[in-house]
């Protein structure tokens, strides 16, 4: 069986690498897996290198490891193919491969969502699970020379999709891609999938069965998984979410959310350092939890650094300040968001609002037909070169902003599938801190703590975008030109005072015409 193999995946020379020390933590394991793999003919006999290469011709291993899982005595087989890394003249079979070159569909959060928030009250899901999903998927025969490993002085041809392998997402998409049609075709048209996981909808008037929708496709060969399956309920868990339809919310599973807080707690101890592979780790679950928690997200680009600054896969480097720091505002805001949120549009909520300032005045804040302004305090003084700068004003007039929609009740915790709001500012340096949650600027930083304080505790988020000046209703009110707001505006005719934040409290005082 294995001298019909083709060798035509162009390897000038055989190559085979050392195994990774890891692999010896537990050799019976990869003994295991080995068997099991050749019981299900994925995997040939094993070969003598030399006897091998004369059968196929020249052929080359990945090295293989061991990871130990959590919480458990189990290991996870590693099929190197990223390496080797930066070795010149030797490139990994991963290296010569474009992922781009093989696109599948995803069901991802955000389209989740939007099918959820879509449904009629009644409706229930359940998860399907194919069984070594990309096992099932066999590679062609003249590129097997490319996927062999070594393992006591023995050498195995892989004959089936591996986990690993830049393209094995995209391959096996392309089958799921072909289910999902599939089941489109056959009536069952409600249908996420995550690789080799499918979120079905039921309606209240459909009576087909979980064994009707594996039945559908098993007849074909699908190994869809009984042990992995969920059956049909009004909560249900997909992509490491939770999603309830009745109520239309999603939440992160408890024990998710405090392995994330440990992890964090781990990072901010003082003198630990960290890999490449323990830095991508991190920044991957926070992502992950950004999904809910979208009020971290502008605090995980110092992650996504600090994971891309490693040279080789073996160093162990400290964290840097930036990191730290927003470790401890993600910290922060994770103690303080509710675990269960609405499902809710991704596009902003427009209540009106605009808001500017000026260095000659103050600042001025319009929420619907409602307006504010505050002058500068007697003495306090704002503009370029000082501590307190236009970009600090402007942050001022966010917070403010958000105040002012607090107190009239506009923007309100209770409010079930509006928590995202629309600001408006003709200053691209505050829309840009605003969203990203940080500022090069110390005292800005500190204004924009405090709106993120008040988007934690009142569960909303802000969305700030750009408009030009002559675009700005509040321009004329940062400006102290309340007669040329109210002739421009006149719908806009309720002035509202609101009490200061004590920080604000000696640089503001309330204005009124």
């Amino acid at each position: 069986m294995a001298s019909t193999l083709e060798s035509l995946y162009p390897l000038p020379q055989r190559k085979h690498f050392e195994n990774h020390r890891s692999s010896l933590l537990n050799p019976s394991v990869i003994d295991a897996y080995i068997l099991s793999e050749q019981l299900a003919g994925r995997y040939s006999i094993g070969f003598s290198p030399a006897n091998l290469e004369q059968l196929i011709g020249p052929f080359r291993t990945a090295p293989l490891g061991l990871v130990p899982k959590p919480h458990s005595n189990k290991f996870r087989i590693i099929q190197d193919l990223s390496f080797p890394r930066n070795l010149p003249g030797s490139r990994s079979v991963n290296a010569d491969i474009n992922a781009n070159d093989f696109p599948t569909m995803w069901g991802t959060f955000n389209e989740t969502a939007t099918l959820i928030l879509s449904l009629p009250p009644g409706c229930v899901a359940a998860t399907f699970d194919i069984s070594a999903a990309y096992r099932t998927i066999p590679v062609k025969p003249s590129q097997q020379n490319a996927l062999c490993i070594l393992w006591k002085g023995l050498v195995y041809v892989d004959r089936a999709l591996m986990f690993g392998l830049t393209s094995s997402a995209g391959v096996f998409g392309s089958v799921a891609d072909m289910l999902v049609a599939i089941y489109g075709k056959a009536g069952f048209e409600r249908i996420r999938k995550w690789v080799d996981d499918f979120l079905v909808i039921r309606l209240p008037h459909e009576l087909w069965t979980e064994e009707d929708f594996m039945a559908l496709t098993g007849q074909c060969g699908v190994p869809w998984s009984l042990e992995k399956l969920r059956r049909f309920a009004s909560t249900q868990r997909y992509i490491g979410f939770d999603w309830n339809l009745d109520r239309k919310s999603v939440s992160l599973p408890s024990d998710k959310l405090q392995k994330i807080q440990e992890l964090i707690a781990h990072w901010l101890l003082g003198g630990a350092s960290f890999t490449a592979k323990e830095a991508a780790s991190l920044h991957g679950k926070l992502i992950h939890a950004g999904c809910i928690f979208p009020l971290i997200r502008p605090f995980l680009r110092s992650a996504a650094l600090f994971a891309a600054s490693f040279r080789s896969h073996r160093a162990h480097l400290f964290p840097p300040p930036a990191v730290r720091a927003d470790l401890l505002w993600i910290q922060s805001l994770l103690q303080q968001l509710p675990n269960t949120v609405p499902i809710t549009n991704p596009s902003p909520v427009d209540i009106g609002w605009w808001g500017d300032a000026s260095t000659s005045f103050g600042v001025g804040v319009v929420i619907g037909n409602h307006w504010s302004v505050w002058r500068w305090a007697p003495g306090f003084r704002v503009g370029p070169n000082r501590a307190f700068d236009i970009g600090w004003a402007e942050a001022v007039a966010v917070e403010l902003g958000l105040r002012l929609a607090l107190h009239l009740g506009i923007i309100s915790a209770g409010a079930a599938q509006n928590n995202h709001f629309l600001v408006r500012s003709d200053n691209i340096g505050i829309v840009a801190v605003t969203n990203k949650g940080r500022s090069r600027s110390h005292e800005t930083n500190a204004i924009l703590k405090h709106v993120y304080q008040l988007q934690a505790e009142n569960h909303v988020r802000l969305q700030a975008v750009y408009v030009p000046t002559r675009s700005n209703i509040a321009d004329a009110l940062s400006r102290g030109d309340i007669a040329a707001f109210l002739t421009g505006f006149p719908s806009t005719s309720s002035p509202v005072s609101i009490p200061l934040p004590t920080h604000l409290n000696n640089k503001l005082v309330p204005f009124s015409s």
